[in-house]
C-alpha cells in the first residue's frame, strides 16, 4: 500500500492533480469483425454492453500501432494510451505472414526507480527474440524514451489470439496486474479451419483485475526440496472461496457489463486472462462452453486431439486465452462466470464471481443458430506443431519453490545479470518435468514457443494440447509435489536467441521466479 501511495503522489504532483475518477469506459463503437455495429447485430445498444476496444488492422501487411506510456488521470496509475484515449489498448488483427510496427512513446515521469520504464512482449507468437522484435531481455525505454518494434508474424503460424504487454522485470505486475497494461492481438485464419464461426457474433473479451493485492507475508519454515528455500506456511489462506480483497475483475474495463444474446444463439468468444495472478474458471449458467482453441491454437493443432471439446468449465490461468461458442441462455437472468478455483492453502482467493450478465436483445434478426457442434473446413497451417513430435533428446526438471521474500527456480532467485539456466538446440523436442513444492498453484510460461501438456501430476491427458501457460498444481496435502510433464517444441528456427520462462503470476515473477533459456 506504500508503493500506491508513493505512485498516486508522483502522479498527482506530476498532473498538477488528481481530480479524476474512475469511470466505465465508453469506447468508440467499431465494427467488429463482421462488420456489424458493436452495440448488437441488429444495431442495439445497452448503455452497459460490453465495449470493445478500437482495432488496428494490418494494410497492405503492415500493422501500424502507436501508443503512448503516461499517467491515468482517473487512477493516478500508468497506462497505455492509444489515439490520446487514456487506458484504451488497440486489439492488432493482422493476417499470417504480415509485420507489426509498433511505436511507444514512454511520457511517464522520471523516477529514481524503473517503476516507469517500459517495452512491450508479444505474447504467445512464434517471434524472434532478438531487437527489434520481441526482446524483453535487452529492449528497454526510460521516461522520455522511445522504442520501435517489427514484428514479423511467420507465414504458417496458428490462427488465434495472443496478447501484448509490458515485460519489465520487477514492474510487471505493477504495470500489467495492477495497472492494467495490455491489450489483445488476433491472428485472422481460425474461421477457415470452423466456417461456422464466420456467421457468429464475435466477443473478444480482455479479463482484468486490477488493484493492490495482499502482500507477500514473511514465512515459518516448512519441508522444502534440498537446496531450495523453505515454501510459505499453509495458514495465508484458509477460505480460497471467499471474498477477494482489494482487486477489482473487468471485462474491457467494464464491471459486469451485458452480453447481448438470444437465446440458442451462438457467439465466438475469444478471451485474454490478463489479469496478474487470477486463475479463471469460465462457466455459463445453465449453458456448456464448445472450446475451439487455447493459447492461440486449435485443439485439433496436437495430432489426434478431437477440434472441439464441450465442457461445464474451462480454467484459464493468468496470461492464458481461451476461444469458445457460447450459446445463448434460455434462461433469463443467466450470468456468464467465473467460479471458485482452489489455489492452494498457500494460494490468491479465487472465489465464484460474475464477469458479465446475459440479456436477449431487442431485435432477434442476424443471430446465427446452429443445432450441432463445428465442423472442420479448411486444414491448419502446417508448421511442427502439426507435426507428429518426435522422441525428446533431453529431459529436465524445473523446481518452483518459495522463500521468504523471493520465489524460486532450481533454488535461484532471478537476476538480469544471470547467465541461461539451460541451453537448448534448435530443431530439438525436450521433456520437461516442472515441480511445484509450494502449497499454491504457480503458472509456467516460456517465451517464444508452445508445450505439449502430457500429464499432470502424473495422469497422462486424455486429449493433450499446446499451450504457453498453464497452471502448475500445487503440493498435495498427502505431501505430494504437484508436477507437470510438458513436451517443449525447440524445432522453429525464428527462436534462435535468447529468452526467459517464469511463472505468470506476476509477483511471484517480479520476486524472482523466472530464468533464461538460450537457443543455439
Amino acid at each position: 500500500m506504500l508503493r500506491r501511495f508513493l505512485v498516486l503522489v508522483i502522479a498527482c504532483a506530476w498532473l498538477a492533480g488528481c481530480g479524476g475518477q474512475s469511470t466505465t469506459p465508453t469506447y468508440p463503437l467499431p465494427e467488429n469483425a463482421q462488420g456489424r455495429p458493436a452495440g448488437g447485430p441488429s444495431g442495439d445498444t445497452n448503455v452497459n454492453e460490453l465495449p470493445e476496444p478500437p482495432e488496428v488492422k494490418s494494410i497492405n501487411g503492415i500493422a501500424k500501432v502507436s501508443l503512448t506510456a503516461d499517467i491515468n488521470p482517473a487512477t493516478g496509475l500508468p497506462a497505455l494510451d492509444y489515439e490520446q484515449i487514456h487506458g484504451v489498448v488497440p486489439t492488432i488483427r493482422v493476417n499470417p505472414g504480415d509485420t507489426i510496427a509498433l511505436d511507444v512513446a514512454d511520457d511517464l515521469p522520471p523516477t529514481a526507480s524503473d517503476m516507469y520504464d517500459i517495452n512491450i512482449h508479444f505474447h504467445g507468437m512464434g517471434s524472434s527474440p532478438k531487437s527489434p522484435g520481441d526482446d524483453v531481455l535487452g529492449t528497454l525505454a526510460r521516461p522520455g524514451q522511445k522504442l520501435h518494434y517489427v514484428v514479423h508474424i511467420p507465414k504458417n503460424q496458428e490462427p488465434g489470439l495472443y496478447w501484448y504487454h509490458p515485460h519489465v522485470h520487477g514492474e510487471v505486475n505493477f504495470q500489467v496486474g495492477e495497472s492494467g497494461m495490455s491489450g489483445a492481438l488476433i491472428v485472422n485464419g481460425l474461421e477457415r479451419h470452423f466456417p461456422q464461426l464466420a456467421k457468429m457474433r464475435e466477443r473478444l473479451i480482455i479479463v482484468r483485475d486490477t488493484g493492490i493485492g495482499a502482500p507477500i507475508i514473511p514465512n515459518q519454515e516448512v519441508d522444502g526440496m534440498p537446496g531450495m528455500e523453505p515454501v510459505r506456511p499453509q495458514t495465508i489462506n484458509s477460505d480460497p472461496c471467499g471474498p477477494e480483497l482489494g482487486l477489482t475483475p473487468t471485462l474491457n474495463g467494464a464491471i459486469h457489463p451485458v452480453i447481448t444474446i438470444a437465446p440458442g444463439a451462438k457467439q465466438f468468444f475469444r478471451l485474454v486472462n490478463a489479469a496478474g495472478h487470477k486463475t479463471l474458471k469460465l462457466s455459463v449458467d445453465g449453458g456448456k462452453i464448445e472450446v475451439v482453441a487455447i493459447d492461440g491454437f486449435a485443439l485439433d493443432t496436437y495430432p489426434g486431439t478431437p477440434p472441439t471439446l464441450t465442457e461445464s468449465s474451462v480454467v484459464v490461468p493468468a496470461a492464458a486465452r481461451a476461444e469458445f461458442v457460447v450459446t445463448g441462455p434460455q434462461h433469463r437472468f443467466a450470468k456468464f462466470r467465473s467460479l471458485c478455483f482452489d489455489s492452494g492453502s498457500a494460494g490468491d482467493r479465487d472465489p465464484n464471481i460474475e464477469l458479465a450478465r446475459f440479456e436477449r436483445p431487442r431485435h432477434n434478426d442476424g443471430e446465427f443458430n446452429s443445432p450441432g457442434p463445428l465442423k472442420v473446413g479448411a486444414p491448419l497451417p502446417r508448421n511442427v506443431y502439426t507435426e507428429p513430435l518426435p522422441p525428446p533428446v533431453v529431459k529436465r526438471t524445473a523446481v518452483f519453490s518459495e522463500g521468504n521474500k523471493h520465489f524460486l527456480i532450481n533454488g535461484k532467485v532471478f537476476s538480469m545479470n544471470d547467465p541461461p539456466m539451460f541451453t537448448v538446440h534448435v530443431g530439438t523436442v525436450e521433456e520437461w518435468r516442472i515441480v511445484n513444492v509450494t502449497e499454491e498453484v504457480h503458472d509456467f510460461h516460456i517465451h517464444q514457443i508452445h508445450f505439449a501438456v502430457e500429464r499432470i501430476n502424473g495422469v497422462k491427458l486424455a486429449h493433450p494440447y499446446w499451450a504457453d501457460s498453464v497452471v502448475i498444481p500445487h503440493r498435495q496435502k498427502d505431501g505430494h509435489n504437484g508436477t507437470l510433464t510438458l513436451l517443449m517444441d525447440f524445432r522453429d528456427p525464428i527462436i534462435k536467441g535468447t529468452f526467459v520462462f517464469h511463472c505468470h503470476i506476476v509477483d511471484h515473477e517480479d520476486h524472482g521466479m523466472m530464468a533464461k533459456i538460450q537457443a543455439i
